[in-house]
């Protein structure tokens, strides 16, 4: 079992690694096969010119042959002459790859070359071409060897003008064409050269091309390593000689890494500001208990102590729920229905459900319909966003302020405008602080009801449903939160 579990886990790797794709790899088979197709049709194109042209001499050869033939057959007083030379001729009497000839006045054979001798029973074809044409034709030659044969219709010279032409066959054989096949495998050898050649030299442009990728890889796994010692990782250096296509990837890393450390850093400070929050809660209950436990008797704690710890109770109910709430509101998984809103009730019922945390509400906010006062969205996400905004725009503002809460068009695009007065300017840094968990301007978190989690959770739902979020401090004592919906 043990053996057949090994076989399964190498099999298993060989898969996996086989799944792989390499670049490199890619590009050269992908490089060598374009110019492996072009160098084949360059050959190949070669070699078909190379066959022709060498037929093409063949035939001209062949047909200047019968035309040193014709040229030996003459008139000489109304007698034809015929001074064929065998030894100026000796192709045409050799047994080795002999050629012939075959010569017709009418259907009288007037003359036969010493290679048909052997032969005798056996004519070559016969012209039947206009006067003046000659014709090249392939045909298998009487000592059955491949062969060409060049046919003749002519007038000797001096023939007077009611001569009888004649007709002149020629057979040549065809073995010196054979040679064409050292041609094609000099061709074979140069193309296999040739692609060795190109499969090296791409293979090592390419390697030298991909170089910076390299040493990019090289620069992650020196990353990994300072993560391993524990060093912190600011990002890339600049390189000493940028490279227009690993640059993007270098700036895209950098703002990764970047964005990571300061997530990691939001984590952090998350993490020390909820221990803060809920650490004060329970330390005041801790203290409180070890004091009643000492003084039982004492009116003085005894009296307030039940709702001493029911407030600090709340205190800490509060912050869990708005943690919980934000994890919702940033979860994938929370679902969006879209319903018609009727904005009029949608706020009265948000004013009656703060009412209690500020009585003079119905006086302080002041409602404005003036270009909508309907809208469709989802319900819970509309709340919420406007219950916090509300929320907070009261709580910060200075007791009997006005609150300008308005619905209107920017941009051509529906938009929640909120505004209120506030007793401090707001920095730039701070407004861009805000939507931090946790974050709180007054850094000594002396209020007991607002944690910093509101405009977190409006963040959160606003990406949601892809609607923009933004805080303006048009003038130094006012604060303005604009949320643009469609």
């Amino acid at each position: 079992m043990t053996l057949i579990s090994r076989l399964l886990a190498v099999f298993d790797k060989r898969k996996r690694s086989n799944n792989i794709v390499s670049i490199q790899k890619n590009l050269v088979r992908s490089v060598s096969l374009i110019f492996g197709v072009i160098v084949l049709i360059v050959f190949l194109c070669v070699d078909q010119g190379m066959d022709r042209w060498v037929e093409k001499q063949f035939d001209n050869q062949l047909i200047s042959n019968a035309n040193y033939l014709k040229s030996q057959v003459s008139y000489s007083l109304n007698q034809l002459e015929m001074t064929f030379d065998q030894q100026v001729m000796p192709q045409y009497s050799r047994a080795k790859h002999p050629q012939f000839f075959q010569l017709w006045r009418g259907d009288k054979v007037i003359k036969r070359s010493d290679s048909l001798q052997r032969f005798p029973n056996t004519d070559l074809v016969k012209s039947h071409l206009p006067l003046g044409r000659d014709q090249v034709f392939p045909i298998t030659m009487p000592n059955g060897e491949p062969g060409r044969m060049v046919l003749s219709t002519f007038v000797p010279k001096n023939a007077t003008q009611d001569a009888t032409p004649l007709y002149l066959t020629v057979y040549e054989s065809v073995h010196s064409l054979n040679l064409l096949w050292i041609v094609d495998l000099l061709l074979i050898s140069s193309f296999i050269i040739a692609m060795g050649l190109v499969f090296y030299i791409t293979n090592v442009v390419i390697k030298r091309g991909l170089a910076p990728l390299r040493a990019l890889n090289e620069e992650l796994k020196h990353f990994r390593d300072l993560r391993e010692s524990g060093e912190p990782i600011t990002g890339f250096p600049n390189a000493k000689k940028p490279v227009k296509e690993i640059e993007p990837i270098r700036r895209e890393l950098n703002a990764f890494i970047a964005t990571n450390n300061q997530l990691v850093e939001n984590e952090k400070r998350i993490t020390t500001d909820i221990a803060h929050e809920l650490k004060t809660p329970i330390a005041e209950i801790l203290s409180l208990s070890e004091i009643h436990r000492l003084y039982p008797d004492d009116e003085r704690i005894s009296a307030t102590f039940s709702s001493d710890i029911l407030n600090i109770s709340h205190r800490m109910k509060s912050i869990v729920e708005n943690l919980m709430l934000l994890q919702r509101s940033s979860s994938p998984s929370l679902e969006v229905s879209q319903e018609e809103l009727c904005l009029n009730e949608l706020c009265d019922s948000i004013i009656s459900s703060l009412r209690f945390k500020y009585h003079d509400i119905d006086l302080r906010v002041q409602l404005s319909f003036t270009a909508f006062n309907t809208l469709e969205a989802d319900r819970f996400i509309i709340e919420t966003i406007v219950t916090n905004l509300l929320d907070n725009a009261l709580f910060y503002s200075p007791q009997g302020s006005n609150v300008c809460l308005e619905w209107v068009t920017i941009n051509k695009k529906r938009a929640l405008r909120i505004s209120n007065p506030i007793a401090k300017t707001i920095s730039n840094e701070q407004l861009e602080n805000l939507k931090q968990p946790l974050y709180q301007i007054d850094s000594a978190r002396s209020s007991t009801q607002h944690f910093g989690l509101g405009l977190s959770i409006v963040d959160n739902l606003c990406r949601q449903c892809h609607y923009h979020l933004r805080f303006e401090s048009p003038e130094p004592l006012r604060f303005v939160v604009i949320v643009e919906l469609q």
